[in-house]
């Protein structure tokens, strides 16, 4: 497992060679480069992986703050209308972008999978190449100047997709486990959907709804009666329930990764979808019992 798992995360980091980590953001444009304002981290990773220098990116939902408790202010105003485009992920989810710019320019549009109750959309690697498509032929239309450069970026990511669908597809299929508890939101029912798994979340999509102390003790219960070793839990939420539920069932806590919000290290280390979704796999693989091939 651990051997497939290096060789595997190579391939992908070679191709992705390309991909680095931005510095400060520039809120006008210099030597050419396009002034892009992002919404969440997701568009942001996007960016870099297609535009990388040819563009100075503003991250609008800064590292380590939750992006569903997100609310625009004067400065978040400002830097979108500084910005030359505008990027966010959907209306579902960042229903203020439109609001602090009618023309601003959503990514999750003709997706090949949607589930009505996930906005996460990006957990689908279908998806995620689509996001960047989309994001790469604005680009491209407004800028057909840097057609030469952005296309071969968008090319290799495309094919980066394919690689972690596969390796998904290939250790997911030989997990023992098949049921992912999850002490956060419904963030990952694309990854189940997916990969023929049961997702248990004990909080709603959007984060409004807190689990109440019934289903905490019905979540506990199912732990214990199943023997489980490992439950989940995200960087970006309060660790006290997960280590209650943890120290009362004995099970141990792997974090999952939802891409949309990171934290201040990560973004520091230039952590890339590629780098959080190969992470996400290697913690489902321990959690679940997956043998790998």
């Amino acid at each position: 497992m651990k051997n497939c798992f290096i060789k595997t995360a190579v391939i992908i980091l070679c191709a992705a060679v390309f991909v680095s980590c931005s510095g400060k953001n520039e809120s006008k444009p210099q030597d050419g480069k396009l002034n892009i304002a992002v919404s969440s981290y997701v568009p942001y990773t996007f960016a870099k992986s297609v535009l990388n220098d040819l563009a100075d990116l503003t991250l609008l939902i800064p590292p380590g703050v939750e992006a569903h408790a997100f609310e625009p202010n004067p400065k978040t105003i400002k830097e979108v209308k500084q910005a030359q485009i505008f990027f966010y992920t959907s209306n579902h989810l960042e229903p203020w972008a439109l609001k602090i710019d009618k023309h601003g320019i959503m990514l999750a549009k003709n997706l090949p999978q949607v589930l009505p109750q996930d906005p996460h959309v990006w957990m689908n690697f279908d998806n995620a190449r689509t996001m960047a498509k989309n994001l790469a032929d604005y680009v491209m239309q407004k800028r057909p100047d840097l057609i030469s450069q952005i296309q071969p970026r968008y090319n290799t990511f495309a094919m980066e997709m394919e690689s972690l669908k596969f390796l998904y597809s290939k250790i997911m299929r030989t997990c023992q486990n098949r049921t992912i508890y999850h002490v956060g939101h419904l963030a990952f029912g694309y990854i189940a959907r997916e990969y023929n798994l049961k997702f248990e979340a004990l909080f709603s999509a959007d984060m409004e709804q807190e689990p109440s102390a019934k289903e905490i003790a019905q979540l506990v219960k199912e732990i214990k009666e199943n023997n489980i070793k490992y439950i989940f839990s995200e960087e970006q939420l309060n660790p006290a329930l997960a280590l209650t539920i943890s120290e009362e069932t004995g099970a141990q806590i792997l974090m999952l990764n939802t891409v949309e919000g990171i934290t201040k290290e990560e973004f520091t280390e230039g952590k890339t979808y590629q780098d959080l979704m190969l992470e996400n796999l290697k913690n489902l693989a321990i959690g679940l019992d997956c043998k790998g091939e």
